[in-house]
């Protein structure tokens, strides 16, 4: 027993600071895994957001083609209107229709950019931030040109009889 406590009071500061390294290696190895689950809890956070923002940015593409939508309606009355007022009433109805034609026109071409709009985001590897990301910008760009579709439709001019 004196054997034992000679040896451990001569390296006491060696066994001490084995001690202390162990105990530093433990808590050093549980840090690690605390900052690796955060930065996989930080991944799946910035990936929820990124999932959040091309939703958002898809339903305002919706909201977009609703509004060209409308706007198409609303067009189209205004001809209806200028047709009653100034054609023939035996008129040619391909005449009516050759006027009315490019409204169809630019509602074929939003219901097609958002179709597209759709089937793009069921092909998006959902799991991978940069493809997210790059649908994003994507659907931002497809909702600006569905917004700029409005411009396209032309009202009849008014005649003044």
């Amino acid at each position: 027993m004196q054997g034992v406590s000679t040896l451990a009071s001569s390296y006491f500061f060696e066994i001490a600071s084995l001690l202390i390294a162990s105990g530093a290696l433990v808590y050093a190895a549980l840090a690690l895994r605390v900052a690796k689950e955060a930065l996989e809890a930080a991944r799946s956070s910035d990936l929820a957001a990124l999932k959040s923002r091309a939703h958002e940015v898809r339903v305002g593409a919706e909201r977009n083609f609703v509004s060209l939508q409308s706007a198409c309606q609303e067009m189209r009355g205004r001809w209806d209107l200028h047709h009653e007022r100034y054609s023939p009433k035996l008129g040619s109805p391909e005449f009516r229709n050759n006027d009315t034609r490019h409204i169809l026109e630019v509602e074929r071409k939003g219901h097609e950019l958002l179709r597209l709009l759709k089937t793009e985001l069921t092909k998006v590897a959902i799991s991978e931030p940069a493809a997210l990301e790059g649908y994003i910008h994507w659907a931002e760009q497809t909702a600006v040109e569905i917004e700029r579709l409005k411009l396209q439709l032309s009202p009849p001019r008014q005649l003044f009889i």
